[in-house]
């Protein structure tokens, strides 16, 4: 891409790069200090590198590239390599909703499924794969430059907030701050690349369509909302045909009145039995009152 004259630090490809390739070597080297500073050993720190760094390691190569003519020479073959690993990390992403269902889960989901979105219809564009797998059809063309990036941006910003509610360390704050600005950096410089291939006229006719989308979407869930309603319908006949046929209405109200049978002469024989109870109770105490009533013999 070509540097345009007096053109504001968002504006411009080369100093946006600049600020990249800066940030991320500051995530790489303040998450590191903090791993060293809560006393880990030299494989926990190594685990970290692997784990959190990974994906800043691979894109520090990546803009470092371009700043050489290896990089400019082969800027689309390191694309497709850029676009594989956020499809890994949208892939890990979604498998993280099963395990651990969560608002932070589902924002790191939404945000990584545009992003690899946004970097498949850009970074495709103008090569062979554009062509081959007939991406000009792709429905997401029509999602135009300023939506994809205001969308990263808003979910970037709340994910941002969510995780500064969830994290109680100085260290976690730094690094989501930090997280959230490479975020919006690079989903900057994919907007710039996307203007410069439109300005280009590189692959701007596309024919996808939201609409049909939309129509064939809402042709299913009718679909699979007539095919519910009759099979409701067929369950309640075949319910109302087995009760008919086997008199279950007529047996339930037998079975009713025999309960009612049953409890009525349960109560009636648990009051004779209290009734005689009574009785002999009533008895035992006038025995007992007879007894002591007696005048006792003196004794000679």
């Amino acid at each position: 891409m070509k540097e345009k004259e007096n053109v504001s630090l968002f504006d411009s490809p080369d100093k946006v790069t600049s600020l990249i390739i800066g940030l991320v070597l500051i995530i790489i080297i303040l998450s590191q200090s903090f791993a060293i500073n809560n006393n880990l050993d030299a494989l926990d720190i190594f685990r970290n590198i692997l784990n959190h760094n990974s994906i800043y390691l691979i894109m520090l190569l990546y803009f470092v590239s371009l700043k050489t003519y290896l990089g400019k020479k082969y800027f689309n073959y390191i694309n497709a390599i850029v676009i594989f690993i956020y499809f890994v990390n949208m892939i890990t992403s979604m498998l993280t909703i099963f395990h651990t269902l969560s608002l932070t889960s589902l924002l790191g989901f939404a945000l990584n499924f545009i992003l690899f979105l946004y970097l498949f219809h850009v970074f495709f564009r103008g090569t062979r794969i554009w062509d081959d797998f007939k991406l000009k059809k792709s429905p997401f063309n029509e999602l135009n430059n300023d939506w994809y990036f205001s969308v990263i941006v808003i979910i970037s910003v709340i994910s941002l907030a969510v995780n500064l509610i969830f994290t109680t360390t100085f260290d976690g704050t730094v690094l989501a701050l930090l997280d959230c600005l490479y975020i919006i950096l690079f989903s900057r410089y994919i907007f710039l690349y996307r203007e410069y291939l439109d300005q280009k006229k590189i692959d701007i006719k596309n024919d996808g369509s939201l609409d049909e989308i939309k129509e064939k979407v809402t042709d299913v869930v009718d679909d699979l909302g007539n095919s519910i309603s009759d099979i409701a319908g067929d369950v309640s006949n075949a319910v109302d045909k087995f009760v008919s046929e086997n008199n279950i209405d007529e047996k339930v109200n037998q079975a009713k009145e025999k309960i009612k049978e049953v409890s009525n002469n349960t109560v009636d024989k648990i009051d004779e039995v209290v009734d005689e109870a009574k009785k002999k109770v009533t008895e035992e105490s006038k025995k007992v009152s007879k007894k002591q009533g007696r005048p006792k013999k003196e004794a000679k």
